[in-house]
């Protein structure tokens, strides 16, 4: 009887992990989180695609891509990029082109509102401000650390900026 009840317990238990895995490969959470981050740092590290703002969310292996490109050429490689281990399929729901005259608006908008502030204070004046898709980018020469940190606080802190990207070079001391 026990060895009975041992096999029907054995049976019922190979039963249930076949049956996991019939239903789909879905991922563990730690792998999902670690599949969704995969693919921001693939975003993050491609030049074309670095100053757009994208989503990407896996549920049962398949990532959704949300948000906005400037091009077909990165809407495709947002996908490419995507394809990363654990990920079966591609829901690329990215639009292309940016949020129409609002966005071109509210970039200009940022840059001449964050070039305004940085020439108001004397150190800040040799920083080179361009935003694309709400992702401020700075360049130039600051003659302190505490100098760049300001420039990036005026940056961070101004409405609308999604990120802020830090090119400044600080000058070596005389």
């Amino acid at each position: 009887m026990r060895r009975i009840s041992m096999l029907m317990l054995g049976a019922a238990l190979f039963g249930l992990g076949t049956t996991r895995m019939a239903l789909g490969d879905e991922m563990p959470g730690r792998a999902t989180a670690k599949a969704e981050e995969q693919i921001q740092t693939r975003f993050q590290s491609d030049a074309d695609l670095r100053n757009n703002q994208i989503q990407a969310v896996i549920d049962n292996g398949v990532v959704t891509l949300k948000g906005t490109v400037d091009t077909d050429a990165e809407r495709a490689k947002a996908a490419r990029l995507a394809m990363v281990k654990g990920v079966t399929q591609v829901d690329n729901q990215l639009k292309v082109g940016s949020e129409g005259a609002k966005a071109a608006v509210t970039d200009s908008t940022i840059t001449a509102r964050l070039k305004t502030e940085m020439l108001a204070e004397e150190q800040l004046r040799a920083v080179h401000v361009e935003t694309n898709n709400a992702v401020v980018s700075l360049t130039g020469t600051v003659p302190t650390g505490a100098a760049r940190d300001r420039a990036i606080d005026l940056a961070r802190s101004m409405g609308g900026v999604y990120r802020v990207e830090d090119n400044l070079k600080i000058l070596p001391p005389r």
